[in-house]
């Protein structure tokens, strides 16, 4: 049975990585087992063009991401 998650992305400002995160859009993430959660959320991260991931975590409600804006 497939796992499916939500995926909340939060953006972070390459020029201001201290500075407030941007809301971006929420993906959906599907894998085969619980392990397999990780590697395809940077794939789904990678395809919505995010190319640096800063931190991935499962919350209670689904799967947070942390990623640097696009150049």
């Amino acid at each position: 049975m497939p796992h499916r998650h939500d995926l909340k992305v939060f953006v972070v400002s390459k020029d201001q990585p201290a500075g407030p995160l941007r809301p971006g859009p929420t993906l959906s993430v599907e894998a085969s087992t619980l392990d397999g959660l990780l590697p395809a959320a940077k794939r789904v991260l990678a395809d919505a063009g995010f190319v640096r991931d800063r931190a991935i975590s499962f919350s209670p409600s689904g799967l947070v991401a942390y990623v640097e804006a696009a150049p």
